[in-house]
């Protein structure tokens, strides 16, 4: 006799179809500064895939630590689904740590690429120096304050334009670490 029990692995992956298929026409909105910004989980789908191109094009392989270091907007909501779908680790940084914390925890992560929000770029620019692991950090929306201390560094919209719209998903045991709390 059979179990009842779903035959696949219990990873994000089927979350993002899952979302991309059946609400595709669903809309996700952030606040922002200036104006909510609206687009759909179809739309979304096709961000994540992009991301996931880029971050595979910027060296991101299976394993591989991501960070973060952002707010809850639609940029974060599309790192949480491409950094672990594609086999890397997410690594939410807290932004309400102390600055020696940050930089122990993101060595000790050996943190690949950080994204950060442009508004929180002062807090990374102070360590820059002591981050020997981070390769890449992608600067997510306007950085007034920043002083250009992060290099080498991209704008997330560059970061990921140009990339095609669906990814070819890796099969991952859905005992793969996704992610770093």
């Amino acid at each position: 006799m059979q179990g009842l029990m779903m035959d696949y692995p219990l990873t994000l992956q089927y979350v993002l179809h899952r979302a991309v298929q059946l609400f595709s026409r669903k809309e996700i909105v952030t606040e922002t500064e200036s104006e909510p910004h609206r687009y759909t989980y179809a739309e979304w789908g096709k961000r994540v895939a992009k991301l996931a191109h880029a971050l595979k094009q910027a060296g991101v392989q299976e394993g591989d630590r991501v960070a973060t270091l952002a707010w809850n907007t639609y940029r974060h909501f599309e790192l949480y689904f491409a950094i672990p779908c594609m086999g890397a680790v997410l690594h939410t940084l807290n932004i309400r740590l102390f600055a020696e914390q940050l930089s122990y925890i993101i060595n000790n992560a050996e943190d690949k690429i950080i994204f950060v929000d442009g508004d929180l770029v002062p807090l990374l620019e102070n360590l820059a120096d002591e981050l020997p692991s981070v390769k890449l950090y992608v600067i997510m929306g306007e950085a007034p304050a920043a002083t250009g201390k992060l290099q080498p560094a991209v704008d997330y919209e560059t970061f990921i334009g140009g990339y095609p719209t669906s990814y070819d998903w890796p099969t991952l045991d859905e005992n793969t670490a996704a992610a770093m709390c």
